[in-house]
């Protein structure tokens, strides 16, 4: 008996001793950057529980129909081949699965129209027959909502199509000289000018188009419009569309109409509907006016200042300090106007140029922590979680190109004559799943950290943290209470900080742009926080 207790207390001595050497290697790895992860350092990301959102706040997923899967084979992606990658963008199971994680899908614009991108609306009651049915997408509505997702559908409301009802009986009447009928939609006159620069021929009338002469605007002022477009929403609302993302609320304001006064009216019609409607804004002009457009009450405005080559997320990685400063005034602002205000980041869109054609790998991953863990919601626009580039820059069609699923199997859908070959150096899905430091696999994590820690969305930026090293910095983030510390360190050098500005932190998550992010993890002992290079973090204050 004496020898089986000694032999158990020579074992216990053993194990006591190799314990206090795991305890030795954490507190000599600075930088937790070499080699493989010590088994005693467990990543948040594994163990914490993440929650489905049931409110407003979300991780969009931008999808452009007619370049995301195609399920017939005629070269045009479609709504039945949204519905077949459903689970790729969410599979209903917010810890498991190979999925993105995205909880909300932006749906570009759908109905009838003679191009191929759907913003010169002919009739905004169906679906264009190249996406499919009706059926279709009430299927996909179905399929989303049963896995969590909701979904926004991008409603044109600054202009129609010139082939629309309205706009063909309109100018019919004016030939006649008739101005109290349908030409009571549109703006028209009789004199040409840089705002009426469109002939409607066989006529002595001009009308307003800001874009394009087939794309005429609505008079918003006209209590007809608005009655047309209130029947609109409610037919789509009514088929269980969440919400809208409404496109050029900028050009809302003219010679006839109060932008913001029409857009107040908007949204307050919609919520009589649907109270929970979420509504976004595209408005690409100085921040003030985006500032004072959030007085209408919408929800969102597409945060343009911070996204782009030249935007503050991009800029980021070069000058953290300044970053967190204007994320914090723009934050405040928006706020000050709006007190309901949900910030929509984004790092690019279907006008801009491709992500991955401007920045490295390693600077796309950083900017996708920057963005995702900034407070509200995140638009991410379909392929740039996996670095899709674009051919050229030469037109919007080269920012819209086919997904691609498995770059060794390439999909045969061309936008505008553009196919998809070399748009993807990185791989496709399949392949970027298969390696766990793909950008892609940088993108689910974010998300699954954003879901795990709610109050990244729904917060408020508090004060923001200085170091030494202007190329990390931080920021709180404070939310009914709680607050989170989010730090991100964008230098090549690894960093030991002392992080009490929140009591007694507790490690949440963490992101590397580091090539090979196996090999990263991020310690914390106590007020120290060893971060290493080009990793961000986010501490959870616990009292």
């Amino acid at each position: 008996m004496k020898k089986i207790l000694s032999l158990i207390l020579a074992l216990m001595m053993v194990m006591s001793v190799l314990v206090a050497c795991g305890e030795d290697k954490n507190n000599n790895n600075s930088s937790g950057s070499g080699g493989n992860t010590p088994a005693f350092v467990s990543d948040p990301v594994n163990t914490l529980k993440a929650e489905q959102s049931t409110d407003k706040y979300r991780s969009y997923y931008q999808v452009w129909i007619g370049a995301f899967h195609d399920s017939d084979g005629d070269g045009t992606g479609d709504l039945p081949g949204v519905i077949e990658k459903l689970d790729y963008i969410n599979d209903g199971d917010p810890n498991s699965g190979d999925d993105l994680g995205a909880d909300g899908i932006w749906l570009s614009p759908m109905m009838p129209s003679s191009t191929y991108h759907k913003y010169n609306v002919e009739d905004y009651y169906t679906i264009d027959e190249e996406f499919g049915t009706l059926d279709d997408f009430d299927k996909l509505l179905k399929e989303a909502h049963d896995r969590g997702i909701v979904v926004i559908i991008d409603l044109v409301v600054n202009h129609a199509g010139a082939r629309h009802e309205f706009f063909q009986k309109a100018c019919e009447e004016l030939r006649q000289g008739k101005e109290d009928g349908y030409a009571r939609y549109f703006n028209f006159s009789k004199t040409q000018s840089p705002v009426y620069q469109h002939k409607v021929s066989g006529s002595d009338y001009w009308y307003q188009g800001d874009f394009w002469d087939q794309m005429p605007d609505w008079n918003l002022s006209f209590e007809g419009t608005r009655e047309y477009f209130e029947d609109v929403v409610k037919f789509w609302l009514e088929r269980g569309v969440d919400g809208f993302r409404l496109d050029a609320v900028k050009y809302f304001d003219d010679d006839h109409t109060d932008g913001k006064e029409f857009m107040k009216w908007f949204y307050d019609m919609a919520k009589g509907y649907k109270d929970d409607v979420y509504m976004v804004g595209e408005d690409w002009t100085e921040t003030g006016d985006i500032y004072d457009m959030y007085e209408s009450g919408i929800d969102s405005l597409f945060n343009f200042k911070f996204a782009g080559t030249g935007g503050e997320f991009l800029m980021a990685s070069g000058a953290m300090e300044n970053f967190t400063k204007k994320l914090k005034k723009y934050d405040n602002n928006i706020h000050e106007h709006n007190a309901n205000a949900i910030n929509a980041n984004f790092l690019t869109n279907h006008d801009m140029n491709r992500l991955a054609s401007m920045i490295e790998t390693e600077d796309n991953k950083i900017a996708a922590a920057v963005y995702m863990l900034s407070p509200g919601n995140s638009f991410t626009y379909y392929g740039e979680e996996i670095g899709i580039e674009a051919p050229n820059s030469n037109g919007d069609a080269n920012y819209r190109t086919a997904m691609v699923w498995d770059s060794d199997d390439l999909p045969k859908i061309d936008t505008e004559g553009i196919t998809a070959d070399d748009t993807a150096p990185l791989g496709g899905v399949k392949q970027q799943l298969a390696d766990s430091s793909s950008l892609l696999n940088t993108y689910r994590k974010l998300i699954k950290i954003r879901m795990q820690n709610p109050e990244i969305a729904r917060g408020t930026v508090g004060d923001t943290v200085s170091f030494s090293d202007p190329d990390c910095a931080g920021y709180i983030i404070e939310s009914d209470g709680a607050k989170l510390l989010v730090i991100h360190n964008a230098s090549k050098d690894d960093k030991e900080l002392t992080v009490d500005m929140i009591t007694s932190p507790e490690l949440r998550g963490w992101s590397t742009a580091q090539e090979k992010a196996d090999g990263v993890s991020v310690t914390l002992d106590g007020a120290t926080l060893k971060l290493p290079a080009r990793t961000s973090v986010v501490l959870k204050e616990t009292k």
